[in-house]
C-alpha cells in the first residue's frame, strides 16, 4: 500500500524535471523541496490509517450472590472508516474463560449480530478475591469487501470494580440472627409475627412463638395466675408470617406474647415463681427485642374470676350430696346443717362433693361470710313410692306394704287399725304383711318413719259373715232383774217358813 502510494507520487516527478529554463542551483533547490513534499505526503498517507486501526477493550465487574465477580468485557471496533476487524488472539488475566468472545470473532463497524454496533461482548467469572483483571486483544483489519488490509493491532483493557471483597450473599437467614416484627392485641387475644427482611429462614429451622391468656386475681398484675388458653405457631422456610389466637376469659386476665413454644408456658404463675421477662416480644432485652412492635403484655378485665358455686343432689332416702366448685381460683366454703358445721377447701378449677345424711334439715353454704346457697331436702321426682293393699275377712284385716325398690333403703312404717298397732319394714322391692283382728273400725293408716308420707286403707265387710244374736245392755238389764226377782222370792219363802214355825210354838 505504501509502495502503491509512493509509486503514484513518483510518476509526477518527470513533469518537474521538464523545467529547462531554471538555473541549476534553483533546480537542485526545487528537487529538494519536491522530495521533502513527497516524504511529507507519504508520511501523512501512512499515518492516516495507522492512527485509526486500534480496538477499544473495556470491562466492568459486578459482585454476584455466590461470591464471584462477573466481568462483562466489550471489544469495540474503533470505527475505522467502516472497516472490519477480526480477533486473532485473546489473553485473559486471570485465565478464566470468557463466554461470548473468542479467536475468530469479527467486529464490524455496523453490527455482527452479537451486540451493539461495532461491539462484541463476553462474560468472565473470577474469584471474589480478585483485585485486577485484563484482557489483551489482537486483531487484523479488513476492507468491507473482505480484502485484508494487512494492518494488525494489539490492545489491552482493564476491568473496573474489582476490590477483592466479593462474598457470597446468603440465600436464607439463620434463626440465630433472624429478626421479626409483630402486632399484638391482648384484649382480643390476637397477635401476628413476621420475619423481617427479604430472605426466608434457612431450611430445617423454625422459630416458635406462644400467645397465652390467664385468669388473674385483679385487673392489674397479681398472683397467682392460671393459664386459660394458648396458641403456638412457627415461622420456617415456607412460612414468613404467622397469626396467633387465644380465647380471653370474661374476668380479670393477663395475656402474653412469648418467644418460644409450648415448653415456655408457665402455669400457675405464682408470686415468687418463674416469669417470661425479656422473652415477651417487644422487650428491651434479648430475645424479645429481636422483634419490633409493642410490648407483648396485657392486663385487664372487669370481673373476678373466683366464682364460688354450690349445687345439691338429693337422694330418695333423704340424704343429699353437696357439690362445691370455686371457678378459676381456690375457694374455702363453710357448710352448716343440723349437727354439721364444716369448712371445705376447693382447689382452682376443681370441685368437691360433700355427702349429707338424711334428716340433716336446712343446709346452708357460705364463702367468706357470704351465703352462696341453701337447700332443704325434697323427694326427687324419680324416686318410687311404697304402696299398700288390704284383704278383709269376717275375722281379719290383712295389710300388705310393698317397697318401691330403685335402690332405696328399707322403709320402716307403723300400721294402725283401731287400737291395734303393728310395725312393718319392707326392703329391696319386696313386701311385708301384718294381720289385724276384724273389728268395728274401718280405716287403717300406715305411717313411714323419716318420710312425710302416709298410706290409708279400709276394712271392707265381705257380706258373707253369719249374724250374731241380739246382745247388748238391754238384755243384761233384763237378766239382772230376773236374778233379783229370784233372790227376792227365795228370801220371802225363808221368811214365811220362819214365821210359821214360831207360831206353832
Amino acid at each position: 500500500m505504501w509502495r502503491r502510494h509512493r509509486g503514484a507520487d513518483l510518476e509526477t516527478i518527470p513533469s518537474i524535471r521538464g523545467v529547462t529554463d531554471v538555473n541549476k542551483p534553483f533546480r537542485r533547490l526545487l528537487s529538494l523541496a519536491g522530495v521533502m513534499l513527497l516524504g511529507m505526503l507519504a508520511a501523512l498517507v501512512a499515518a492516516s490509517p495507522a492512527a485509526a486501526h486500534h480496538t477499544r477493550v473495556s470491562g466492568a465487574a459486578v459482585c454476584q450472590p455466590d461470591g464471584a465477580y462477573e466481568i462483562t468485557w466489550q471489544v469495540n471496533n474503533g470505527s475505522w472508516e467502516n472497516r472490519y476487524a477480526q480477533i486473532t488472539k485473546l489473553v485473559a488475566r486471570p485465565q478464566e474463560p470468557i463466554d461470548g468472545i473468542k479467536v475468530g470473532s469479527a467486529i464490524s463497524a455496523d453490527t455482527d449480530g452479537d451486540g451493539p454496533k461495532g461491539v462484541v461482548t463476553g462474560v468472565q467469572r473470577v474469584p471474589g478475591t480478585t483485585t485486577s483483571a485484563t484482557l489483551t486483544v489482537s486483531a487484523t483489519w479488513f476492507e468491507r469487501n473482505g480484502d485484508r488490509i494487512g494492518i494488525s493491532s494489539t490492545d489491552v483493557g482493564h476491568a473496573a470494580g474489582l476490590k477483592g471483597t466479593c462474598k457470597e450473599t446468603p440465600q436464607c437467614v439463620d434463626m440465630a440472627q433472624a429478626t421479626y416484627k409483630h402486632t399484638f392485641d391482648g384484649a382480643k387475644g390476637r397477635a401476628t409475627v413476621e420475619l423481617a427482611g427479604d430472605l426466608p429462614l434457612c431450611k430445617d429451622q423454625k422459630q416458635e412463638f406462644l400467645l397465652v391468656s390467664y385468669f388473674a386475681p385483679s385487673a392489674k398484675v397479681g398472683w397467682p395466675q392460671y393459664a386459660y388458653d394458648h396458641d403456638v405457631a412457627a415461622i420456617d422456610a415456607k412460612h414468613r408470617k404467622v397469626e396467633l389466637k387465644a380465647d380471653v376469659p370474661k374476668c380479670y386476665t393477663q395475656v402474653d406474647l412469648v418467644w418460644g413454644g409450648k415448653g415456655e408456658l408457665i402455669t400457675p404463675m405464682v408470686e415468687k415463681g418463674k416469669r417470661y421477662g425479656d422473652k415477651k416480644l417487644g422487650s428491651k432485652g434479648k430475645p424479645g427485642k429481636r422483634s419490633a412492635g409493642p410490648l407483648g403484655a396485657y392486663n385487664g378485665g372487669a370481673a373476678s374470676c373466683a366464682q364460688p358455686k354450690a349445687t345439691f343432689a338429693p337422694a330418695c332416702d333423704g340424704s343429699v350430696v353437696v357439690h362445691l366448685s370455686g371457678g378459676n381460683y381456690p375457694v374455702r366454703f363453710r357448710v352448716t346443717a343440723t349437727g354439721v358445721d364444716r369448712a371445705v377447701g376447693v382447689p382452682a378449677g376443681k370441685s368437691v362433693e360433700l355427702p349429707m345424711r338424711a334428716g340433716a334439715g336446712l343446709i346452708v353454704v357460705t364463702e367468706r361470710g357470704k351465703e352462696v346457697a341453701r337447700y332443704l331436702w325434697s323427694r326427687p321426682s324419680t324416686c318410687g313410692l311404697p304402696t299398700m293393699s288390704t284383704e278383709s275377712t269376717c275375722s281379719e284385716l290383712k295389710v300388705t306394704v310393698k317397697h318401691p325398690g330403685k335402690g332405696m333403703p328399707p322403709m320402716e312404717a307403723v300400721a294402725t287399725y283401731g287400737t291395734q298397732e303393728k310395725k312393718v319394714t319392707p326392703s329391696d322391692g319386696g313386701s311385708e304383711t301384718v294381720v289385724f283382728a276384724a273389728g268395728r273400725g274401718r280405716v287403717v293408716n300406715v305411717v313411714f318413719s323419716g318420710y312425710d308420707y302416709k298410706l290409708i286403707g279400709e276394712y271392707e265387710d265381705p257380706g258373707t259373715c253369719d249374724k250374731l244374736p241380739t246382745t247388748g245392755s238391754m238384755t243384761a238389764r233384763i237378766g239382772s232383774v230376773g236374778v233379783l226377782m229370784v233372790a227376792v222370792g227365795a228370801a220371802l219363802i225363808v221368811f214365811v217358813r220362819r214365821r210359821r214355825a214360831s207360831t206353832e210354838l
